[in-house]
């Protein structure tokens, strides 16, 4: 394109470099310029080979349209193309110089403004114009130019455009983009509505409380879309982040104006404190302590209750706790962990649990005279330390040999083999009780089966308020149990040999 063969082009690159630092910002200025317009739908159509804008606005003027003329035109002089660039940047961005941003191969340019109609179509060094096109209302500008990777473009096009209200049909390749907020990650936000100042005029925004960060962040908006972003150390002892709707620059009257709602919210954290989750507290406390640090103000501190009493519910607020102190029955201990078994002899003193940050504002910050209490020694264990696990091993061993309930199994559960001995060793058990080393009468025994292990094959249980009462257990699963069945199976006289065995 010939009119980069001036200093066009370092214009251009300027503007882009000083405004954004991005060269693939230029579709966020011809949405911005289009919102200008007084468009309410605004279409953009990113392709392989193209970048579409197109709304439904008032139109560009005819001043507008006679300078891209002028840059477009080859037979128009560089002095008269360097004032058509400066006359097209605006304070707020590079304006309608974003058609040039890219350096395209080809400029289509409709216009219906007043029901005059314009089109300009540059190409090849070639400008053509014409008094119709197929708009019926607004603006359409297509640049196109081929082997483009458009990745940076469309996201920079969702992260600037996410602001712009709903009702500005704003849509990216048939999808609808915007309708959010520009302040994330904050804990609170809160509207701020259209006020005139003295020197500054905001149309309205958002004033937000960050989840992290010391430093405020303000950016300014233009048509919701940001045009300047500021980072300021902590104003009037506030940490906020702000989206203001301007086209001034900051002043100390904006401040003023930030810090008020900012207040506001500072005494919303004072109200939400107690019912906060833990995480948001040492939030709430880290901004409050701060803005105590910086200004001396202690209001918020009166507002709420931060200082946990030590063994209580109860918690104090700053006023409170220098009443303590002034009486001398002030008392505190660290902030308990987990895995801290620490002991504190206390009495009837009032003890506050302080963590580090709210010892340090208390001792370091505002002098408040505090005695931290000692905690009990406790007295060493003389017992060599394999104690515990020799302690655990007994009673493993207690509860594997002593007999426990056990399930008796049915006929129906038992296999043939095992149903076979039980009714063998009860018959031999009838004819041999008298020699038996227990006192077991054959009136008054019943031997049945039962399931799990254990160090004996059988356990003899004495109940007299049952029937029978007497009753042999026998560990189904025992390995003499279990060699016995085999025994008995393979030969039922064997089983002589295996009831004195297994009732010893």
């Amino acid at each position: 394109m010939s009119i980069f063969s001036i200093d066009v082009e370092a214009h251009l690159k300027k503007a882009a470099s000083h405004t954004f630092g991005s060269a693939a910002h230029y579709p966020v200025e011809l949405v911005r310029a289009a919102l200008r317009r007084g468009g309410r739908e605004v279409d953009i159509l990113i392709g392989r080979d193209r970048i579409q804008v197109q709304d439904n606005g008032s139109g560009m003027d005819t001043a507008s349209i006679n300078i891209l003329i002028r840059l477009m035109d080859p037979s128009q002089p560089e002095a008269i193309k360097e004032e058509a660039v400066e006359s097209l940047q605006t304070r707020e961005g590079m304006g309608l110089l974003a058609i040039f941003a890219s350096n395209p191969e080809e400029i289509l340019v409709e216009n219906v403004s007043h029901g005059r109609k314009t089109h300009l179509h540059f190409r090849g060094n070639q400008l053509k114009t014409s008094g119709s096109c197929s708009l019926t209302k607004g603006t359409r500008i297509t640049l196109f130019s081929s082997r483009r990777d458009y990745t940076q473009e469309k996201l920079l096009l969702e992260v600037f455009c996410r602001s712009v209200p709903r009702r500005t049909r704003l849509k990216l390749n048939n999808r609808p983009i915007g309708g959010q907020s520009f302040l994330t990650h904050q804990m609170a936000t809160m509207k701020i509505s259209p006020s005139t100042l003295t020197h500054t005029y905001t149309a309205g925004g958002r004033v937000g409380i960050p989840l992290a960060g010391m430093i405020c962040h303000l950016r300014l908006l233009d048509q919701f879309i940001p045009w300047h972003h500021l980072t300021l150390p902590p104003q009037q002892g506030f940490i906020f982040d702000a989206a203001v709707e301007t086209t001034n620059d900051v002043t100390h009257e904006l401040i003023d104006y930030l810090c008020q709602h900012a207040h506001r919210l500072y005494q919303w954290m004072c109200q939400r404190y107690t019912s906060a989750a833990p995480d948001h507290r040492y939030r709430f406390e880290e901004l409050l302590f701060t803005h105590c640090r910086l200004t001396g103000d202690e209001s918020y501190l009166n507002q709420f209750s931060p200082f946990k009493i030590f063994n209580s519910r109860r918690s104090l607020n700053l006023e409170q706790v220098k009443q303590k102190a002034a009486d001398g029955s002030l008392y505190a201990v660290p902030q308990k962990e987990k895995k801290d078994r620490l002991r504190y002899n206390t009495g009837s003193k009032t003890v506050l649990s302080l963590p580090r940050t709210q010892a340090d504002l208390l001792i370091n910050q505002l002098n408040i005279p505090i005695t931290f209490l000692n905690p009990v020694t406790r007295r060493q264990n003389p017992l060599p330390k394999y104690w515990h696990t020799l302690r655990k091993g007994i009673k493993r061993l207690i509860c594997y040999i002593l007999p426990k309930p056990k399930k008796i199994l049915t006929a129906a559960q038992l296999s043939k083999p095992e149903q076979k001995f039980l009714l063998a060793f009860i018959r031999n058990l009838t004819h041999s009780s008298e020699s038996m080393p227990y006192q077991i009468q054959s009136s008054d025994a019943q031997a049945v089966m039962v399931q799990g292990k254990g160090l004996f094959p059988s356990i003899l249980t004495k109940n007299k308020s049952s029937s029978p009462p007497q009753r042999l257990l026998i560990r189904r699963s025992h390995p003499l149990v279990r060699k016995a069945i085999k025994a008995v199976e393979a030969d039922p006289r064997n089983i002589e040999i295996f009831v004195p065995l297994l009732i010893f």
